[in-house]
């Protein structure tokens, strides 16, 4: 069932539709407008309606655990703390997040992976040096 985009989400749209396909991904700035709206969710809740808005976007969601992964880096980074767990009738109790008091208007909430993972080279290499990297490192069948 689609919705409509919430407030928060416009402004990233047209930021992001303007950028292409080698633009920053929006996740980082998506999850602080879902907490700064909702003042709290979990991880599966927000996977969720960020795939809506990643169809909104044209692009691949990714994966519930690389949310999680995800999450994990801002929990890591000091950007979100855990504010509440609760039971469920089957599974993991369910982790409830909210945005570390002061960290709002944070410049890390644009590229967490690049601030938690600094020495990672993270320029887009050209198709030359992908291809001999592709090759160099390609699994061989025996």
């Amino acid at each position: 069932m689609e919705r409509t985009p919430y407030p928060f989400e416009v402004e990233i749209l047209e930021r992001f539709s303007r950028g292409g396909k080698f633009a920053a991904s929006p996740k980082g700035e998506w999850v602080r407008g879902y907490l700064l709206t909702f003042k709290e969710g979990y991880a599966y809740e927000m996977w969720k309606d960020y795939m809506q808005f990643a169809r909104y976007l044209g692009i691949n969601p990714g994966t519930y655990i690389c949310f999680k992964r995800y999450m994990w880096i801002l929990k890591r980074l000091g950007l979100i703390r855990l504010v509440r767990r609760e039971r469920v009738v089957r599974g993991f109790r369910k982790s409830f997040y909210a945005i570390t008091p002061g960290m709002e208007n944070s410049p890390i909430w644009r590229r967490p992976g690049q601030t938690m993972y600094p020495s990672i080279d993270w320029t887009i290499k050209p198709i030359e040096v992908r291809r001999v990297l592709r090759a160099r490192y390609r699994t061989k069948a025996i």
